[in-house]
């Protein structure tokens, strides 16, 4: 049950969505309605290589865990 970021084709909105395995078609738009939506790919930070440079994944603007 992965949420998805989706945009609206027709009025512009930007929203997430979670979507169950069971759904099928197209993902309404909260805003107008509209079915013309489009998944959009989703922005993951990551700094560092590996636990040697001390980086570590986590959401973009986040400090991370110590």
């Amino acid at each position: 049950m992965p949420i998805f970021e989706f945009e609206c084709c027709r009025c512009g909105k930007e929203f997430e969505r979670l979507v169950f395995a069971s759904e099928q078609g197209a993902v309404p738009c909260p805003e107008c309605g509209s079915k013309e939506t489009k998944k959009v790919v989703s922005v993951f930070s990551c700094s560092g290589v590996g636990k040697d440079v001390g980086g570590s994944c986590a959401p973009s603007g986040s400090k991370g865990f110590s």
